[in-house]
């Protein structure tokens, strides 16, 4: 596991009046619905779709798989015609198929317009919307206020710039690399991707064009975001829960991930890390005059376009998306980020999600193409053979280009 969301939609009950739901067919129906986690995980969803079943006489069916098969076992089903009605997957995945002609467009502006301005950006493609976001998450700096102490460093003010970031880390990196600064997530693509996002679009530099049509790291910002990733951390680190085991042990001081990452602390081991004691939340670092890029990630509900009935699935994903499934999530650090979505729970109040509100502004989803999931594995290759000194950043990135080209 790395850092990741790899939890469960954790949903409440909820008001079809506040979502602008609409009725689903006359009729028996029944809707399929793909998404990852595990019945034991979500006893609360497992109510909310019960009570559904209940009040629409609807047979809604779930299939749980591990969100790492996912994709897959979707490609598959999509490929031998028997998609579900409705599933969740990542924003990445949203171009590939909506350019295959598989999914049925959103189109009822009352549901669309309830989310916050640009969280339904990537889940769109060529102007037409597929989707609707669930777990919205801006990438936040998370940070050890204890090892800051140790280090002689303040614990109330985190680094603010890439360049202090930089200092800050070797400062809390012990002779041995046992204990590092920050610790990139190695080996995970789509994390590879944003933090390449925002180092080469924090200097107004570009890794993909704005057409999509072209893609290249063997510039000079993307070498520069290589050789400062390359410089710190330490990939040969081990942990079962990745880089999110290693901030919680205490070996790393600084790691980059979402909203979630709070509520999992306070769940990991027999002890828990405080927020506001032993560890504190930042925004994104920005290039010290640069421009502020917070890259993200959402993931999204979305219909088949085959689905045999269209009106039902998307009542289900409208149902999902309502008032109490926002509080219930926001306990568990999941954005659904529809407009007010801070007042729904006492966890909207937090001072991290304040930060999540605060970087909506310079949110940047990265390239929202059909490509996006090659260009993030070859965006992680291109990292890990860097930080294992496989191959030089010059090196690393020619292969990039080279990889990206022909899936453009």
């Amino acid at each position: 596991m790395t850092l990741t969301r790899r939890g469960f939609l954790a949903a409440g009950a909820l008001s079809l009046a506040a979502c602008g739901a609409r009725t689903p067919a006359k009729g028996p129906a029944s809707v399929t619905v793909w998404l990852h986690g595990s019945q034991e995980t979500g006893a609360q969803f497992q109510q909310l779709v019960h009570r559904y079943i209940a009040e629409f006489k609807v047979d809604v069916k779930l299939l749980y798989l591990p969100v790492g098969q996912l994709d897959a076992k979707l490609l598959t089903a999509f490929s031998g015609g028997t998609p579900p009605d409705v599933f969740k997957i990542g924003h990445w995945s949203f171009p590939s198929h909506a350019r295959k002609g598989r999914l049925a467009p959103a189109t009822v502006k009352e549901q669309l317009q309830r989310y916050e301005p640009g969280t339904l950006t990537p889940l769109s493609y060529k102007g037409q919307q597929y989707g609707v976001p669930i777990d919205f998450n801006p990438c936040l700096l998370y940070y050890r206020k204890d090892r800051f102490k140790q280090a002689g460093l303040d614990p109330e003010k985190p680094p603010a710039t890439w360049e202090e970031l930089a200092d800050y880390s070797r400062r809390l990196t012990s002779a041995d690399r046992r204990k590092v600064g920050i610790q990139w997530l190695y080996g995970d693509p789509q994390w590879a991707l944003m933090a390449l996002t925002a180092l080469i679009g924090g200097r107004n530099g570009e890794l993909v064009s704005a057409d999509g049509a072209k893609a290249s790291l063997a510039t000079e910002h993307g070498i520069k975001a290589l050789r400062y990733m390359a410089g710190l951390g330490n990939p040969k680190l081990a942990n079962p829960l990745g880089a999110l085991g290693l901030f919680y042990s205490g070996e790393a001081a600084m790691v980059i991930s979402g909203a979630f990452l709070g509520p999992a602390l306070e769940k990991l081991g027999k002890s828990t890390l405080t927020y506001g004691k032993e560890y504190g939340v930042a925004p994104m670092p920005s290039w010290d005059g640069g421009t502020p890029v917070v890259p993200a990630y959402t993931w999204g509900w979305g219909v088949a376009k085959d689905s045999p009935d269209q009106q039902a699935a998307w009542h289900v994903i409208d149902y999902l998306q309502g008032a109490e499934s926002v509080a219930a999530n926001l306990d568990s650090g999941i954005v659904i980020p529809v407009k007010g979505w801070r007042e729904a729970g006492p966890r909207g109040k937090s001072e991290i999600m304040k930060l999540v509100a605060d970087s909506l502004p310079h949110v940047d989803f990265g390239p929202v193409i059909p490509g996006t999931v090659e260009l993030a594995k070859a965006a992680s290759s291109a990292v890990d053979a860097v930080a294992h000194g496989k191959s030089s950043p010059e090196e690393a990135a020619r292969t990039f280009d080279a990889t990206v080209r022909p899936v453009l």
